[in-house]
Order: structure tokens, then sequence, then C-alpha cells
């Protein structure tokens, strides 16, 4: 998963590139420059992952050049530069979210989950939406009810938003004596439910 999405990213630098280069201002270059730096490094980290939880580093690098390269094409278009949030819950390589929708899967609640422009619209049309498959076992099935194995890509996409800070800290509580930084006892307690769980 993890090289698809850099591949899947340098290609899509690589068309923002072609077309555009040759119109870019300092700030837009600046933004084109720091997803190009992120390209790079999440490559060289792929190539050199050791274990799943490391694959949370990479997904952080990618959030960060995706933002920069969502504020490069804002800036080329005219429009407002976008918030910094967490990746489209559908499909991260769509890139940072835009807005939170309500969306019941086929099988779950429903539930509040951030989206793209695009498939906040999908959902408003009901249309179907181009979410991202991984394989589980034999199977290709949604993202989010991958698991376990999806686990460092849950973690890591919080690098974008405030909650990242939060989760970080919930972690290390579990996996410390039982007893939080404000004296919450998760020792009889089940793990606190994460966005995305």
């Amino acid at each position: 998963m993890a090289e698809e999405d850099v591949i899947q990213f340098g290609e899509e630098l690589a068309r923002f590139g072609e077309v555009r280069a040759g119109e870019l201002d300092a700030e837009t270059r600046q933004d084109y420059q720091t997803a190009l730096d992120a390209y790079e490094s999440a490559r060289r980290m792929v190539d050199k992952l050791t274990s799943a939880e490391s694959v949370s580093t990479v997904v952080d690098t990618l959030t960060a050049g995706r933002y920069a390269l969502a504020c490069a094409r804002a800036r080329v278009t005219g429009a407002p530069l976008p918030e910094r949030r967490t990746p489209c819950f559908f499909n991260p390589q769509h890139g940072p979210s835009s807005t939170d929708v309500v969306w019941t899967p086929a099988s779950g609640p429903t539930r509040r989950v951030p989206a793209c422009a695009q498939d906040a619209a999908r959902i408003r049309a009901g249309e179907d939406l181009p979410v991202r498959m991984v394989r589980y076992g034999e199977v290709q099935v949604p993202a989010w009810e991958a698991g376990a194995p999806n686990e460092p890509y849950k973690v890591g996409f919080f690098s974008a938003s405030p909650a990242r800070a939060q989760v970080i800290e919930l972690r290390s509580q579990l996996k410390g004596e039982g007893r939080g930084r404000w004296g919450i006892d998760f020792g009889k307690r089940k793990r606190p439910r994460l966005p995305y769980d």
C-alpha cells in the first residue's frame, strides 16, 4: 500500500508539473517543491521499511506532500488555500478533506467522516464513491474494513490535524501503567475509540 501510494503521488506531481511548471509564482513553486521533497522522502522511506508500524511515517510524509500540492493547485487557480485537515476518509490519495459528511456504510452505523470536495459532492448526489480498496486475505475490501493491517495508515492520517497529539497521548497512556496523564484509569476499560475505528 505504501509503495502504491508513493507511485500514485509521484504521477500526480508529474502531471501537475507538466501542465503548470512554466506559470508558477514564487509561493506556488515553494509549495510544489515541498510536495516534491515529500515524495522523494517517502520514496526513500518505502525502500527501507522494516515493519508495519514504520508505515505511519510514510503516511505522515505523503499527507504533508498532498497538502502542499493542494496549496499549489489552489494558488494556480486563485482559490483560497485549503485548510490543513486529515486526508479524505474514502481514499487518502484524494488529498486533504475539505469537509465532514454524514455517511452510512453498507454494514455499520451512520457516522461523520472527513471527505474531499469531490467525494462530498458524490455523497450529496447519491453516487457511488471511488473508495480505496486493499487486499485482505483473498479479497479486496475498503481500506477501513481491513482492520489491524491498516492500523499504521489510520494513525498516520492524524499528522494533518490537532488530533495527532491526542492519539499519541492516548496510545502512550495505554502502553504505560494503565493510568493516563489526567489520572484516568484505562486498566479495566476497553481501549478508547479513536477516530476511524
